[in-house]
């Protein structure tokens, strides 16, 4: 029943002409021919038979929300309005993880070594990577903060802050380094790419904040393993620098997967090697090299399109950084797990967010 509001979607939006004949683009066909590939390889594979909805779902949701994204933004929004519209479908992306892990964290702190948290509307246990998932978008909200520079208003720093502090207390709860990774990396990425177009005053400002942060951090946040807030943690981090250097051994399934394309191109069986815990790996593990090369394809184009988005409007500094940010935190998460099969939702996000982008695109390359 969960995915009824995608199944209402499809007709709504494949019904308005007009709109599709203004909206069919390359990026539309690619999603078309990736996603009945995909579907029907799937329809082969062991995990239809108890998920034959998903033939279904895969095979048309993501050029679907493709066009939901551009439909959102076809009254030529401001820039302003853009980064609302983004920042609003990531928090909304995140209530149901949020409020879920938010819970079980009251119930029981961080020394809880379990890391499947069940959904508070049904109980359902869901792995911490999954539910990890849904965080991704508010781990950047740091870095989008750096970045508008406090001119968002005061009860949207508030909100956006609150919700943040919020979802690192579930990142910590279920224990997930990818999270804290995007959270790291991203912010990182906001402090250098601001530090050259701001003024010398908001630099100094910027780093006595994180100096205070840091030292605080320091004199009352114990890091020792043994502590509560680092349960989860602890286990995982028992292989020591090597595990972590390979990414929890990913970096082994990601090579393995790359000597199967050349014996397996028609895909392989989960039980060979389990997860490949990569976007484009898992596709081709699935579904064999034809949507994995249509896939690479649309990656390829998505990267290009992000970056002449960024630089048509050098002046929209913010929202710049919001779509570089975002990007760059939807591709770790692409780097790290399967997506498709534990995290389809995530994959139907990025679809929208790429079709807001491209017609936003369109509306500032006309003017």
């Amino acid at each position: 029943m969960g995915y009824l509001f995608g199944y209402l979607l499809t007709p709504v939006v494949f019904l308005k002409s007009s709109f599709i004949r203004e909206n069919l683009d390359l990026d539309f066909v690619l999603l078309i021919l990736f996603s009945i590939f995909y579907a029907l390889f799937y329809s082969f594979s062991a995990d239809a038979a108890d998920g034959k909805q998903f033939i279904l779902i895969y095979s048309l949701s993501p050029p679907t929300f493709y066009l939901v994204g551009k439909f959102l933004v076809r009254l030529k929004p401001t820039s302003n309005t853009v980064f609302y519209i983004l920042f609003f479908i990531g928090a909304i992306f995140s209530i149901s993880a949020v409020i879920s892990v938010f819970l079980n964290f009251q119930e029981g702190g961080f020394a809880q070594l379990d890391r499947s948290i069940p959904m508070f509307w049904d109980g359902s246990p869901i792995s911490a990577t999954i539910m990890g998932g849904f965080l991704t978008f508010n781990m950047c909200i740091p870095a989008v903060l750096i970045t508008t520079q406090g001119k968002k208003g005061v009860a949207f720093n508030i909100g956006a802050l609150c919700l943040f502090i919020l979802s690192l207390i579930c990142a910590l709860r279920l224990g997930s380094r990818t999270q804290l990774g995007i959270f790291l990396i991203t912010t990182v990425f906001a402090i250098l790419y601001m530090l050259p177009r701001q003024s010398i005053k908001k630099n100094v400002w910027l780093f006595g904040l994180m100096a205070a942060v840091i030292l605080y951090l320091i004199r009352n946040v114990s890091f020792d393993l043994n502590a509560d807030w680092l349960t989860t943690f602890a286990g995982r981090m028992s292989g020591g620098t090597g595990e972590l250097a390979s990414g929890g051994g990913r970096t082994e399934r990601w090579i393995k997967s790359l000597e199967y394309m050349l014996s397996h191109p028609l895909g392989w069986d989960i039980k060979e090697f389990g997860y490949s815990h990569n976007l484009w790996l898992d596709v081709l593990r699935v579904a064999g090299i034809i949507p994995f090369v249509i896939l690479i394809i649309y990656s390829i184009r998505s990267y290009i399109q992000i970056k002449r988005t960024i630089l048509i409007n050098k002046e929209s500094i913010y929202l710049n950084t919001q779509i570089l940010i975002y990007a760059i935190a939807m591709f770790l998460l692409f780097m790290m797990e399967p997506i498709f099969e534990g995290l389809f939702s995530f994959f139907i996000v990025f679809c929208i967010y790429k079709g807001i982008i491209n017609k936003y695109y369109s509306h500032i390359s006309q003017c």
